[in-house]
């Protein structure tokens, strides 16, 4: 099952880059936190640049079945997919979760969906 999320890196100016994530959203947390352990907030922005040119991330920095070494997979959608400061926090694909890293600390803010019963 997959739940839909969105990786971003606030900028120091404010701005945010953004991409959607297909897989893991749930889970991600502390994908990033191993990802940033061994590479830069800058690392990440420009994985996520990337990111956006393919429509977005079909899984972030995990291991396969293949390799334990963990990497990205890309969606390849041919069609560019950006997230910013405008719209981060709004509904891509019925996300689920919200990572935001601040490129200057590199701390991390996460936000869940919560579902109502109604």
């Amino acid at each position: 099952m997959s739940t839909h999320s969105t990786i971003g890196v606030k900028m120091e100016d404010g701005s945010i880059m953004g991409c959607y994530v297909h897989y893991d959203g749930d889970t991600m947390l502390e994908r990033i936190e191993q990802y940033l352990s061994a590479r830069t907030t800058t690392d990440l922005t420009m994985l996520i640049a990337k990111a956006q040119l393919s429509g977005g991330m079909r899984s972030f920095y995990s291991t396969s079945l293949y390799s334990d070494t963990p990497d990205t997979d890309f969606l390849n959608d041919n069609e560019p997919y950006a997230i910013d400061e405008t719209d981060f926090y709004e509904d891509h694909g019925g996300t689920y979760a919200w990572y935001l890293v601040d490129y200057e600390t590199g701390n991390i803010e996460k936000r869940f969906k919560h579902y109502d019963n109604d």
